[in-house]
């Protein structure tokens, strides 16, 4: 954790700065800050699936099925553990992040965590159901985990607005890219950054955004725990 947390902060202090003189068009430290905290969270939210694989793999979760804790009670612990694990990481960058940025900002990122909470467990979601179709051998879960990532950060608006987007792919994906919940989230808190109120319609995209992964991610998981109780393992 201390070495994503050192990754993540070198391009916060680094990157942000170096690429603002290189693209004098849009303050890029002040638009790539603020992603930097979303990309944390999104890191920290998928490493909810390998420990989830390696409860799988090492036999642990074949304890937790014997402990008197409903099954999907487990699939709620981890999705919980998978949401609040990110939002600490993420919160550590945003303390660093309010120190070169608007101080104004703090108000509004608070309104904005309870629906990161939200984002976070979609991601944690996404991470659970890789680790629960994948196999026991670690390199597949670990390949089916850096797709996704690659995915989901190249066809965001992470890296650069949404204009660079739309001048290079076509439509469909321009939409991919819009409803993207890590777009989502990046934009919602660049507006707080750049010290524009909170829009209520983006919370509710974000919210919106994240229900299908948790969903998705807990229907996977909750069913490899049942395979487990029947069929003993994986």
């Amino acid at each position: 954790m201390a070495v994503l947390l050192s990754l993540n902060l070198s391009d916060m202090l680094v990157v942000a700065l170096v690429y603002r003189q290189m693209i004098p068009t849009i303050d890029y430290f002040r638009f790539f800050v603020p992603a930097v905290i979303v990309m944390g969270m999104f890191v920290a939210a998928l490493d909810t699936g390998r420990r989830i694989w390696l409860a799988i793999r090492e036999g642990v979760i074949q304890y937790y099925l014997s402990l008197p804790i409903s099954t999907p009670g487990i699939v709620v612990a981890y999705l919980l553990a998978g949401g609040l694990s990110a939002m600490v990481y993420s919160a550590s960058l945003l303390l660093v992040a309010l120190v070169v940025l608007p101080m104004g900002a703090v108000g509004n990122t608070l309104l904005l965590l309870p629906f990161l909470f939200f984002l976070a467990m979609g991601l944690a979601g996404i991470s659970a159901a890789l680790a629960a179709v994948s196999s026991t051998h670690g390199e597949y879960f670990f390949a089916y985990q850096q797709v996704v990532q690659i995915l989901l950060l190249t066809l965001s608006t992470v890296y650069y607005p949404i204009e660079y987007v739309q001048n290079y792919l076509p439509t469909f994906l321009t939409g991919l890219v819009s409803a993207n919940p890590l777009s989502l989230a990046a934009q919602a808190m660049r507006n707080i950054f750049l010290g524009y109120p909170v829009e209520p319609f983006s919370l509710l995209n974000i919210l919106l955004a994240s229900l299908p992964f948790t969903t998705i991610g807990a229907v996977a998981y909750l069913a490899a725990l049942r395979t487990i109780q029947t069929k003993g393992k994986m």
